[in-house]
């Protein structure tokens, strides 16, 4: 029978857990192979919702650490996931010892942009020498923009710095929006919070927000990349070839 997987932790972990049903439903059950576990629904109660699947996970997170799978994927039986578990096994193990204890921590900065940093069409474009004194001055204003973006960001990642083990720039759907992801201890989810807050580094009308504590999709693959994190779309563990999303 198909079965949607949700992710990935480590065995002794769903021992001490118990195996009892840790949401539902639809009911999950655990799937072992050695030191892995990977929990899963049978695809016979229905897909998951985008919210659902979240949902689950972080239920999943307040009692284990887990490497999320990416929503909406499902494979023809469990065979295919024990091939998972068992070709990846040391690369999992040592991305699960590295998220251990540790939650994702959104922080999303609304900056307005500068005077002048529209882009609307010109009113006076004839002269081809104003038309490249106006993308000149485009360009600049532009550059500015991104050299006030890179501080701001390292001002928040430099003043931040005891206070979590990793963090992402993440796409944004807009120029004025930056969105990070840092992977913080869950002992310091307030100290974060109080430091995000007390940082003073957003001004001239800007806002920030911060969101969480989440599973850690934007910390699962290893090494450093950028990914999307948002919740409804889930992220990460890619399953072997033949698995369908």
């Amino acid at each position: 029978m198909p079965v949607y997987p949700l992710g990935i932790s480590r065995s002794q972990d769903v021992a001490q857990v118990g195996e009892k049903a840790l949401l539902g439903p639809p009911h999950v059950r655990w799937s072992r192979v050695g030191e892995l576990a990977c929990a899963l629904i049978e695809t016979a109660h229905g897909g998951l919702e985008p919210l659902q699947h979240a949902a689950m996970l972080s239920a999943i997170h307040r009692h284990m650490g887990v490497l999320p799978m990416r929503f909406g994927t499902t494979v023809r039986d469990e065979v295919e996931i024990h091939a998972l578990l068992q070709s990846r096994r040391g690369e999992l193990l040592e991305r699960l010892a590295w998220l251990d204890g540790a939650c994702e921590m959104a922080v999303r900065i609304t900056c307005p942009s500068p005077c002048g940093m529209a882009t609307g069409a010109a009113t006076e474009t004839a002269l081809p020498l104003g038309y490249l004194a106006q993308r000149r001055s485009h360009y600049q204003r532009a550059d500015a923009a991104i050299e006030r973006e890179r501080r701001l960001v390292q001002q928040f990642v430099e003043g931040l710095e005891d206070l979590y083990r990793d963090w992402r720039i993440l796409p944004a759907a807009s120029a004025d929006l930056i969105r990070l992801a840092f992977l913080v201890p869950r002992d310091r989810v307030a100290a974060f919070r109080r430091g995000v807050a007390d940082s003073g580094h957003v001004r001239e009308g800007g806002r920030c927000a911060v969101l969480g504590p989440w599973p850690p999709y934007s910390f699962v693959g290893v090494g450093a990349q950028q990914v999307d994190a948002d919740i409804g779309r889930a992220q990460p563990i890619e399953l072997v070839q033949g698995a369908k999303e």
